[in-house]
């Protein structure tokens, strides 16, 4: 299983990165390793996940806070978004973040 992480994906790593980073270098890297970690475990096991909230995905619950939502399609899972929990999800139709 291939896995991708979508620029959407990239993006929200990098902000939850720098916003921890800022008070706790250490806390940003565990958290960011959190994050691969699932993601390489998701593609071991795709359907593990629950139903997404927008059709044809998949949430993934990685830590209180953060979710990962997915894709999976054939022989590929798409990393889509790095969620905070305290974050609108799915993103409202007129947000172009998605």
């Amino acid at each position: 299983m291939k896995l991708i992480w979508t620029d959407p994906a990239i993006a929200d790593r990098l902000t939850i990165y720098d916003h921890i980073d800022v008070e706790n270098p250490r806390a940003a890297v565990e958290l960011d390793t959190l994050f691969v970690q699932a993601a390489e475990h998701i593609c071991n096991h795709p359907a593990m996940g629950r139903n997404g909230k927008i059709p044809g995905t998949r949430e993934w619950v990685v830590h209180r806070h953060y979710l990962l939502v997915y894709e999976h399609i054939a022989d590929k899972v798409l990393m889509l978004a790095v969620v905070h929990t305290a974050r609108q999800w799915p993103p409202l139709l007129d947000d172009e973040s998605f």
